[in-house]
């Protein structure tokens, strides 16, 4: 392989996070003395536990998979809902097409090459253009703990669909895998082959996401045992020697608390809608946004419960009759989704969002192209303050088109 794209450790690595790291720190503080943000945290949680089902905060936190040339190989998005008991996850192929302003290479336009040029910074931005939501907190991991860490929690069952074989000298360190058919327990090194894996899933790079999303769950149900608990401080401990976050002591407490009490029940994990294509010579996978965009508002913008005035649900139901059309004409990444998100909570129907190819507009534009007041309906939801323009189009299934730009970045 040239120069082998490193697995998706990091899945492995950002549930071990939650689940050693923190349970760790909930161990230490039953036999130990503790700080005293952490320990109000946990008093407060525990307080009120009985009184509400979890108060943990639903936070979007980003994971990121760093290799040797510090370029993000494996990036995903995960939350925990201590409601439902998932955890929802969200990967971003690291080929993702992502321009940016000001880097024109054809590597540039790359999602992962954010993190290799603007660190931690560029890659939040990113995401969240991408992906239209806040992003919370980070995780950098490396995976030079991997091996070690199954080792410690004394391997992981894994049924290998077919025998695996393959040789690489020219890898740096060499690539050597060779793997049986069949239900086995794989040690460390043996699960680094498994993960690392690329060829001959009928599916393509699919089969081999399925792979190792069912070596998560795997990896989930063996630290979740009983027995688990002894081995936490080692576990921890290599853990904690390969990543940096900005998670606080007082949040993962609280988070492992919640986790612990609940117990996840389900792994929600999901791939970013898309395909990979050639533009010229360089392949690049590209987001299909309107899938991206309902997946995303299912998996992290939960909708929230506060009433509302019968106004706001009459409001709300007529909106739902008009289709429209946003379109981004400023050149921001996921400036069209961003916006798409502010119509749909108040009910208009999205019925495309793509870019406008070839002229970049500096200010935004709002079209009429069935009834003028629906159209002026959207550009007052929008705060877009340029008179509605007509432009009507006979039995055209599009009452408005929005052109954002560059006033809405």
């Amino acid at each position: 392989m040239n120069k082998i794209i490193k697995i998706a450790l990091l899945s492995v690595l950002g549930i071990a996070l939650s689940i050693a790291i923190g349970v760790y720190i909930f161990y230490k503080n039953i036999n130990a003395p503790i700080p005293a943000e952490s320990k109000n945290t946990l008093q407060e949680q525990k307080n009120n536990d009985n009184q509400n089902e979890s108060e943990t905060p639903q936070k979007n936190i980003l994971f990121i998979g760093s290799d040797d040339n510090n370029l993000s190989d494996t990036l995903f998005v995960a939350t925990y809902d201590s409601k439902t008991k998932q955890i929802n996850m969200l990967s971003i192929p690291r080929d993702t097409y992502y321009p940016r302003p000001g880097f024109n290479g054809p590597e540039d336009k790359k999602i992962n090459a954010a993190f290799s040029e603007q660190k931690i910074e560029g890659s939040i931005k990113a995401v969240e253009g991408l992906l239209g939501i806040n992003i919370d907190n980070y995780v950098i991991l490396s995976y030079e703990g991997f091996e070690k860490m199954i080792d410690i929690i004394g391997g992981v069952e894994v049924d290998v669909p077919f025998n695996m074989k393959y040789d690489d000298n020219s890898s740096n360190p060499p690539l050597h895998i060779n793997l049986k058919k069949g239900k086995q327990l794989l040690d460390g090194e043996k699960a680094l082959e498994f993960v690392r894996y690329r060829h001959g899933y009928a599916e393509g790079d699919l089969g081999r996401i399925n792979a190792q999303q069912e070596f998560l769950r795997s990896f989930i149900q063996k630290v979740t045992e009983p027995s688990i608990i002894t081995k936490l401080p080692s576990l921890a401990l290599t853990i904690s020697n390969n990543l940096k976050t900005d998670l606080s002591a007082s949040d993962i407490t609280k988070y492992v608390y919640t986790f612990i009490k609940d117990k996840p029940i389900t792994l929600n994990a999901h791939t970013l809608p898309g395909e990979g294509r050639y533009q010229g010579e360089y392949s690049y996978f590209f987001v299909d946004t309107p899938k991206a965009s309902e997946l995303v508002d299912q998996l992290f913008n939960k909708k929230e419960t506060s009433s509302l005035s019968q106004n706001d649900e009459n409001m709300i139901q007529l909106n739902k009759n008009i289709n429209v059309e946003i379109l981004n004409g400023a050149g921001i990444p996921g400036l069209a989704t961003k916006y798409a998100e502010i119509l749909k909570k108040q009910g208009f129907n999205i019925v495309k969002i793509g870019n406008v190819n070839g002229i970049e507009y500096a200010s935004s534009h709002v079209y009429a192209r069935t009834d003028i007041d629906k159209a002026k309906k959207v550009a007052k939801a929008l705060s877009i303050s340029s008179p509605v323009e007509n432009d009507n189009i006979l039995g055209s299934n599009i009452d408005v088109t929005v052109i954002l730009g560059k006033d809405k970045n």
